[in-house]
């Protein structure tokens, strides 16, 4: 794979979203599909570049949603912030959201010999149930 194929984003993707953004009937040619393909790698890789410059000059080895949006701004695409801006605080909720259920999830946890001892104890209780005859299930 050549550096230039690894530095754009994924073309079916990018066919698929413009032709779900056509209106109905109309229809676009492969070498102008091409060119905005070619357009939005373009616009990525100029906003990811000016990003990471502001993150540097902010001495961080990392760059964050807050570069991004300095990034638009000092590129002249102040239209895009506050769209960005709201996909930024989905993010974050949705975020908060998945942190939440990992740490459900962690809490509810066992080693695979707690999960035997459960799965033996289970055993037992329904054989007892079964050779006393109550089939009510109750414990």
């Amino acid at each position: 794979m050549s550096a230039d194929e690894e530095a754009t984003l994924p073309k079916s993707t990018l066919a698929k979203m413009i032709s779900d953004l056509l209106p109905p009937g109309l229809r676009m040619s492969t070498d102008v599909k091409e060119m905005v393909m070619e357009a939005c790698t373009e616009f990525v890789q100029c906003v990811a570049s000016e990003a990471n410059e502001i993150s540097t000059n902010d001495n961080k080895t990392t760059i964050l949603p807050e570069h991004v949006v300095r990034a638009l701004e000092s590129l002249g695409f102040p239209g895009y912030v506050e769209e960005v801006k709201e996909v930024w605080d989905d993010m974050k909720e949705e975020g908060k959201e998945e942190r939440k259920n990992k740490k459900m999830k962690k809490g509810m946890q066992m080693t695979p010999e707690e999960a035997l001892a459960i799965q033996q104890r289970m055993f037992a209780e329904a054989r007892a149930r079964y050779n006393s005859g109550d089939s009510s299930g109750a414990a």
